[in-house]
């Protein structure tokens, strides 16, 4: 293999040193082919920068319809010289040489034209030109841009379990580089507080069931390697109607904070419920005892009395009667957005009503006959 600096290729004067195998066709002239034939003497000067192992050459006579063809092998050779022989004498000759560098990315290409006389060596000069990418070559502009990708880091719930109506508390965080994630929560059932906050409260439906919650998390592509979605599964049961799951389900979580010693609840209401054990004796078959007329101007003490003309005392809890419990008329006149029978609709403020299924489960458990259970 023989390596040059250059991309084109010469073919200068020369005596003829050596013959090419080939073929031909095309009779010679009549007489002797011995005295009416010639040879063609070439020498290729390789350019700096071309490597090439072959060189093919092709001669043809339009007027006679001759035509000879053949290759060189370069890689041995400083030069490439060689001579064409039993030529017919004549005119009209050319000769067309091709090349392709060793790496395939230089295409060369040259001819000429000569006359042959007979017994004589003609010196023929060509040039190869040698061109890089084929005429055909285009280009490609490329245009790049960025796609930041959020990344949820974090998912959690306060409880995966819960009885229908209920609520869960939810917490994710996510990441998205220099810019703030957006969060978009979606469910099968049930509400969110806030569907694009990163700590929503979800409640669960009034349907047992259980319910998918899925977060995506923003700017994402479909080539984002990063995590965008996650779900997770909150089972919202029934729940038995037992003093423990109502406490636990409905007290607890939002009586409480209230009706417990120092607070409104016991000063003003007198009913404790700081524990389980308070709660069932302050309810069940006592009767109304709140000083405060609240939104219905109404004290809950001057029902809960005995009536002179011989009426029945009004109770916070009166087993197996729940129209007849003021706990039930409390927490669904809240619920309904209407006046309580005495002092003010319950949970107190401006927090949200209970449930409907957590009024049930209350009914329930008071029509079950209040068991301390």
């Amino acid at each position: 293999m023989k390596t040059f600096l250059g991309h084109a290729v010469l073919v200068g004067l020369v005596v003829a040193t050596a013959s090419s195998m080939g073929c031909s066709s095309g009779p010679p002239p009549n007489g002797s082919a011995a005295e009416r034939t010639g040879s063609v003497g070439l020498q290729l000067q390789l350019a700096p920068g071309v490597s090439i192992n072959t060189v093919n050459w092709t001669v043809t006579n339009a007027i006679t319809q001759f035509a000879k063809s053949g290759s060189i092998k370069t890689q041995f050779n400083n030069t490439v010289a060689f001579q064409i022989g039993g030529l017919p004498s004549g005119d009209g000759y050319a000769i067309a040489l091709t090349a392709t560098s060793t790496d395939g990315t230089i295409s060369c290409a040259g001819s000429a034209t000569f006359i042959i006389a007979a017994n004589t060596t003609t010196h023929v000069p060509v040039t190869l030109y040698c061109a890089g990418a084929p005429a055909d070559a285009g280009s490609a502009a490329v245009t790049a841009t960025t796609q930041v990708c959020a990344d949820i880091t974090s998912l959690s719930a306060s409880a995966t379990e819960t009885s229908v109506g209920n609520s869960v508390s939810l917490s994710a965080t996510a990441s998205a580089g220099s810019i703030a994630a957006a969060y978009a929560w979606t469910a099968t059932a049930g509400t969110f507080s806030d569907p694009t906050s990163a700590t929503p409260i979800f409640t669960c439906p009034n349907a047992p069931s259980v319910v998918i919650l899925t977060l995506n998390v923003s700017p994402s592509a479909a080539g984002c390697p990063t995590t965008t979605s996650e779900s997770l599964d909150v089972t919202c049961d029934l729940l038995a109607p037992t003093f423990t799951n109502v406490y636990a389900d409905i007290i607890h979580l939002r009586c409480i904070s209230c009706h417990q010693p120092g607070k409104s609840g016991v000063t003003v209401g007198g009913l404790d419920m700081s524990t389980q054990a308070a709660a069932y004796a302050d309810l069940v078959g006592v009767p109304a005892m709140g000083t405060g007329a609240g939104t219905s101007g109404v004290t809950c003490a001057t029902l809960g009395i005995n009536m002179s003309d011989g009426g029945t005392p009004l109770l916070r809890v009166a087993p197996n009667d729940s129209t007849g419990s003021l706990i039930v008329e409390k927490v669904s006149a809240k619920l309904a957005g209407t006046l309580a029978p005495c002092g003010s609709p319950m949970p107190l403020g401006g927090g949200a009503p209970l449930t409907q299924p957590q009024v049930d489960l209350i009914q329930a458990w008071i029509v079950a006959g209040a068991s301390n259970n």
